[in-house]
């Protein structure tokens, strides 16, 4: 996506983030712009449900034993949020920069039902496993429409005209690709993706409450054992490790964006025990809390 990289820089200079590390929304909702200059070790990282697009730099993920590149060649869907481990690529003179961009069930449900009446929903049985996150390749077409969303973004007019029509586009491109499947079973409310990312939806609400697994199961509509498979198929966790990952990550946010004291964000986030809360978190991060600041912002 060479042709993308003199306008992605623009548009950081156009929102203020040419001489610094962040995200900001742009004139177009649902699109966010980030950019990362320096280089991360595998670090947790929340990311919440849509599409990641990379116009220079490189990462690797790693879900658990699932690794996976994303980069100026692939993007990447996330179709129920996720602490994914990330490691960054990225420097002072190379900065990494992308757009999140985030989904619109409407539109993509819209999309799915025209795509299924005209007989192309073929790609949507391709389902070679169940995870909710996964790189799909950029196709000449999608760099196209990337490059005309990057256009648009520069000006709060062509925002507001052509940035609707852009994004369905890119979200038809998506659904015919090799992970179009992905795009599909989110707006399937009898499938185990969507069945899952109603439980996730409300763990990410109620993160700091005391959540039972016989609750969660009864609201996937699930038997306890069926509910335990179907969340670790598409999370790679069990749901306790996943609630426990999703309170850290929230804390560390609380910590770093609000300046919260440690053992307050324990509090906010449903932890009874200072101590443990501080124990888990370098676990997880591998820093202490006290260093929560070091991690800072990472798409």
């Amino acid at each position: 996506m060479k042709n993308t990289v003199s306008l992605a820089t623009s548009l950081c200079e156009q929102y203020g983030l040419d001489k610094q590390t962040g995200r900001v929304d742009t004139y177009l909702p649902g699109v966010r712009l980030f950019r990362i200059t320096k280089y991360h070790k595998v670090t947790p990282q929340m990311y919440q449900q849509g599409v990641v697009i990379i116009f220079q730099g490189n990462k690797v993920g790693h879900l658990n034993d699932y690794r996976f590149d994303y980069d100026t060649e692939h993007c990447l869907i996330v179709a129920t949020p996720y602490p994914i481990a990330c490691e960054t690529f990225a420097s002072e003179d190379s900065p990494l920069i992308g757009i999140d961009i985030g989904f619109d069930l409407a539109v993509i449900q819209q999309l799915v039902d025209m795509l299924e009446q005209h007989g192309g929903s073929e790609v949507f049985k391709a389902e070679a496993n169940g995870r909710g996150v996964a790189a799909s390749r950029i196709t000449p077409d999608i760099a196209s429409c990337m490059s005309r969303l990057l256009q648009a973004l520069h000006s709060p007019l062509d925002s507001m005209v052509l940035g609707a029509q852009i994004l369905r586009e890119f979200f038809y491109l998506l659904l015919q690709g090799q992970q179009g499947y992905l795009l599909a079973q989110y707006c399937r409310q009898d499938s185990a993706l969507s069945r899952v990312s109603k439980v996730i939806n409300h763990v990410q609400a109620h993160y700091e409450q005391k959540l039972a697994i016989d609750d969660l199961a009864d609201m996937a509509g699930m038997s306890v054992s069926a509910f335990h498979r179907a969340f670790k198929q598409v999370v790679t966790d069990p749901p306790l490790q996943y609630i426990k990952k999703i309170r850290l990550n929230k804390a560390k946010t609380m910590m770093v964006q609000d300046g919260m004291p440690a053992n307050v964000a324990a509090i906010k986030v449903g932890y009874e025990s200072a101590t443990q809360f501080s124990r888990e978190f370098k676990r997880y991060f591998g820093l202490p809390p006290s260093k929560a600041a070091e991690i800072g912002f990472l798409q």
